[in-house]
């Protein structure tokens, strides 16, 4: 009875162990939790992999011409900001040539010279000698002109570059408008450059003056000139 005891013991014991061992071997080699794939699976995962790689670099690509784009747009910025800046100054041009050619007014400072006739006339047969004359005014115009004037008015009448001025008796005529003695010629441009040219020595205050001319001169801070009549 003892033997078989001990049998009995021995054949559980070995029952465990074996039981142990078979468990152990499916649940290594058998596991449920491990997914076997496919070659078919395989390949499908691998092109998903390619697929995304390629995106990838698609959307590297595509940063870099947005980059290259927003670059672009900054330079037409910059383009555009300089030639608003270059129009800016052609418009500017147009307006001060208009102003000169007597499209639109134009104020500024200048100088006036007034021509008179002679107060004393020593003989009435030289009357004509003591007297303004239309190629007074003209000498008077051409040196401002000369000398940089923008625009010139005669007693108030501005005059353009298909103005004429002639004598008409004892009166000047502009453009067909008769002015009387003394004469006031004025003229927008630099003060001092005007002046200068004006009393050079022998120049044209000196030859009116030798024509027996009253020249009156002066700097004139606010001149105002209209535009052409249409």
């Amino acid at each position: 009875m003892r033997l078989k005891g001990k049998h009995i013991i021995w054949s559980v014991v070995l029952l465990v162990i074996g039981f142990f061992i078979t468990f152990s071997y499916q649940y290594t080699f058998h596991d449920p939790k491990v997914i076997q794939l496919s070659e078919q699976d395989w390949e499908k995962g691998f092109n998903y992999r390619q697929q995304l790689i390629q995106i990838e670099e698609k959307n590297r690509k595509l940063r870099h011409q947005i980059d290259d784009y927003r670059s672009q747009i900054n330079q037409l910025e910059k383009t555009l900001g300089e030639q608003e800046e270059t129009i800016g100054d052609f418009v500017e041009q147009k307006r001060e040539l208009q102003m000169i050619t007597g499209e639109l007014p134009i104020k500024g400072s200048g100088v006036a010279i007034t021509l008179s006739d002679a107060n004393y006339i020593p003989s009435e047969q030289n009357a004509n000698q003591y007297i303004v004359h239309d190629r007074h005014i003209q000498l008077l115009i051409n040196e401002l002109y000369s000398a940089g004037a923008k625009a010139i008015a005669i007693n108030g009448q501005r005059i353009f570059s298909d103005s004429y001025v002639n004598c008409v008796g004892p009166v000047i005529s502009v453009d067909g408008n008769q002015y009387p003695a003394p004469f006031t010629v004025e003229a927008i441009g630099d003060e001092e450059t005007l002046r200068t040219s004006l009393e050079l020595t022998n120049g044209v205050v000196d030859l009116l003056v030798n024509d027996n001319i009253e020249v009156t001169l002066k700097n004139e801070d606010n001149l105002t000139m209209d535009a052409k009549l249409s």
